[in-house]
C-alpha cells in the first residue's frame, strides 16, 4: 500500500461523503465490477438450472446466499484501482478462487446475514486478519460508520427489489396491445421456465448493483482508516519531505564550499592561539544510547501520583461484640419469620407467615396514604394545570409605518376623503392614493386589531382581510367581524395602489371617486 499512489484525497469524509466517493468510484468501473461480479454467479446459476430444475425457488435462495463469494472480485479490482493499480476482468477472474480461500465459510454461515458486510470484508480480503484480530479490528471500525454502512445494506436492498419490478413492467410494456393474453392466470399458473426466466431478471439486477454496494463498503472502510491512521497527515509529511530533499540537493554546492571555508577559519584560530584546535569526538552510538537510558530511568518518567477516595472500611465481624440478649432475641426474630414449612408446634415460628402478610398490608396501606396526602396537599396546583384555559393573546403594539407609509392615526387628516381627492386634483397622485391607502391600513390595525408587520406584502395583508370571518369564527369576541364589503373594498384598494406604485398605472378619476365613496361607506362608524 503506496500512499503516494493513492488515487483519491486523502481528508476526513462524513459517512455520507464515503459512500458517495464509492458510488463514483463504482461508476467509474462499473463494466469491470459488474463482470467479475455476473459470471461466477452466471456459472452458479447454470449449475442450479441443470440440477435443480423442478425447484427454482431454492437455486434462487442458493444463488443469493452465496453472494459474499461473488463480492469479493469487485472489491479486490476497487482496492487496486484505489492506489493507481488497473486490474482487468480477466485478471481480477483468474483470482477468484485465491480470494475466496480466507473464511469463506464464516462468510457463508453466520456472517452471511450481517449488515455491515460490505464495510467488514475488506478487513478480511485486504488486512488478512482472522480470529482475534479480525473481531478487535472489526470492533475498533464499528465504532463509527456502521450505522451508514447498515443504512447502506437497507437502501440498496430496496433498488434491487424495485429495479426487479422496474424490468418487469418494461418488458410488460414491450408487448403488443394487439396481443390479448390474460395475465392473471398466465401468471398464477406456475410454470417452471416462468419463475427461472424470473430468476435470471433477479440475477441481473443484483450484478448491476453489486459494485455499488461493494466499493460504498470499502469506501467507508477507507475513510475510517483514514481517520484512524491519519493518512492525510503522513501525505503532508512525505510532500514536505521530498520538497526539502530536492532544495537540499540544490544547495549541495553551496554547502561544500561553506563547510571549506569554516575548515579553514577553524585552522587558522587554532595557530593564533598558539596549539592546536580541540574539537570534542562525536558520540557514538553506544554512547547515545546510555544517555537516553538515563533519561529514561530519571524522575520525569516515572511520576506517582496518589488518588485517594472514600471507601467501606473492611473488618470482621465478632461474636463478642454483642450482649447475648441481642443475639437471643435476633435469633428468635429470624425463627418468627422462617417459612410455612417449619414445626406447627413453635407458636413463635406459626406465626411468621401472619405477621409477614401483616407487613405487607401495612406497606400497602402506607404507600396509599402517602398518595392520597400528597393529592390532597397539592389539589390547587393540580387542579388548575388539568384545566384548559385560552392562551392571553401577548400584548403588541401597533407598528407605526408599513411599506414605507406612515399609519399612524394622528398622521391621517381629519376628512381623509376630501384630502385625496384634492391631492388627485393638484395633480399628485401618488400622495393622494398612498393617504387613502395608509389611512386604510391605519383604521384595519386600530379598529379591527389586525396584526400587519414589514414581513407581509401588500397582497398578504389584504388576503388575511379577506380570510377573516364572521364573529362565529371568534367565540369570545376579541376581535371584531370583518364583512364581505370591507375585505372587497380592501382588495380593490390594493390592486389599485400596487398598479400606481410598481408600474406607474394611475387608475381613472371615477374610480378614485368611487374608492373614496366606498371608504365612507365601509369606515362610517370611524369619520
Amino acid at each position: 500500500m503506496n500512499l503516494d499512489h493513492l488515487a483519491v484525497r486523502a481528508r476526513l469524509r462524513s459517512p455520507w461523503e464515503s459512500v458517495d466517493l464509492g458510488i463514483a468510484l463504482a461508476r467509474r468501473q462499473w463494466g469491470a465490477l459488474f463482470l467479475v461480479w455476473l459470471l461466477p454467479a452466471a456459472l452458479v446459476f447454470g449449475a442450479c438450472a441443470a440440477l435443480l430444475w423442478q425447484s427454482p425457488g431454492l437455486a434462487m435462495l442458493l444463488l443469493w446466499w452465496l453472494k459474499p463469494a461473488y463480492d469479493r472480485l469487485p472489491l479486490f479490482i476497487a482496492s487496486r484501482a484505489l492506489f493507481g493499480e488497473r486490474v482487468g476482468a480477466g485478471a481480477a477472474l483468474r483470482q477468484f478462487l485465491a480470494q475466496n480461500r480466507r473464511d469463506w465459510f464464516a462468510w457463508l454461515t453466520w456472517r452471511r446475514l450481517s449488515a455491515t458486510r460490505s464495510f467488514d470484508m475488506p478487513v478480511t480480503l485486504l488486512e488478512q486478519n482472522s480470529g482475534a484480530a479480525r473481531s478487535s479490528r472489526v470492533a475498533v471500525l464499528h465504532r463509527k460508520h456502521a450505522g451508514a454502512a447498515t443504512w447502506l445494506t437497507l437502501t440498496l436492498v430496496h433498488i434491487e427489489l424495485i429495479l426487479a419490478l422496474a424490468v418487469m413492467a418494461l418488458i410488460y410494456l414491450f408487448i403488443p396491445e394487439q396481443l390479448q393474453i390474460d395475465w392473471l392466470p398466465f401468471l398464477s399458473s406456475g410454470a417452471l421456465w416462468m419463475e427461472w426466466a424470473l430468476n435470471g431478471i433477479y440475477l441481473l439486477v443484483m450484478a448491476a448493483v453489486a459494485p455499488f454496494y461493494v466499493v460504498g463498503g470499502f469506501a467507508l472502510y477507507i475513510g475510517r482508516r483514514i481517520e484512524l491512521e491519519g493518512w492525510d497527515i503522513e501525505i503532508q509529511f512525505r510532500k514536505l519531505r521530498a520538497r526539502h530533499g530536492r532544495s537540499e540537493r540544490g544547495k549541495a554546492r553551496g554547502a561544500v564550499a561553506a563547510q571549506l571555508l569554516l575548515l579553514c577559519a577553524l585552522g587558522l584560530s587554532g595557530l593564533l592561539h598558539g596549539g592546536p584546535a580541540r574539537a570534542e569526538a562525536a558520540a557514538t552510538p553506544e554512547q547515545a544510547r546510555e544517555t537516553v537510558d538515563q533519561v529514561l530511568v530519571g524522575e520525569d518518567f516515572h511520576r506517582m501520583e496518589t488518588v485517594k477516595r472514600w471507601r467501606l472500611k473492611d473488618f470482621e465481624w465478632k461474636a463478642d461484640a454483642f450482649p447475648n440478649w441481642m443475639i437471643e432475641f435476633i435469633e428468635w426474630l429470624e425463627r418468627l419469620l422462617a417459612d410455612d414449612d417449619a414445626d406447627d408446634s413453635d407458636f413463635a415460628t406459626g406465626l411468621g407467615p401472619l405477621i409477614g402478610t401483616l407487613i405487607e398490608l401495612l406497606l400497602w396501606i402506607a404507600v396509599i396514604g402517602l398518595l392520597v396526602h400528597l393529592l390532597w396537599r397539592y389539589r390547587e396546583p393540580l387542579r388548575q394545570s388539568l384545566q384548559f384555559r385560552r392562551r392571553a393573546a401577548p400584548d403588541r403594539r401597533a407598528p407605526e409605518t408599513l411599506f414605507g407609509l406612515d399609519v399612524r392615526r394622528s398622521s391621517l387628516p381629519d376628512d381623509v376623503c376630501a384630502e385625496v381627492l384634492r391631492l388627485w386634483a393638484s395633480g399628485d397622485r401618488r400622495n393622494s392614493l398612498g393617504l387613502l391607502y395608509r389611512a386604510t391600513l391605519s383604521h384595519l390595525i386600530e379598529r379591527y386589531q389586525f396584526e400587519f408587520g414589514d414581513h407581509l406584502t401588500e397582497s398578504e395583508c389584504a388576503r388575511q382581510v379577506q380570510t377573516r370571518r364572521q364573529r362565529e369564527a371568534d367565540p369570545d369576541g376579541e376581535l371584531r367581524p370583518v364583512s364581505g364589503a370591507l375585505g372587497d373594498f380592501v382588495q380593490q384598494l390594493t390592486g389599485v395602489w400596487q398598479q400606481l406604485a410598481y408600474a406607474h398605472r394611475a387608475p381613472a378619476t371615477g374610480r378614485v371617486e368611487n374608492l373614496c365613496d366606498r371608504w365612507r361607506e365601509v369606515f362610517a362608524d370611524d369619520r
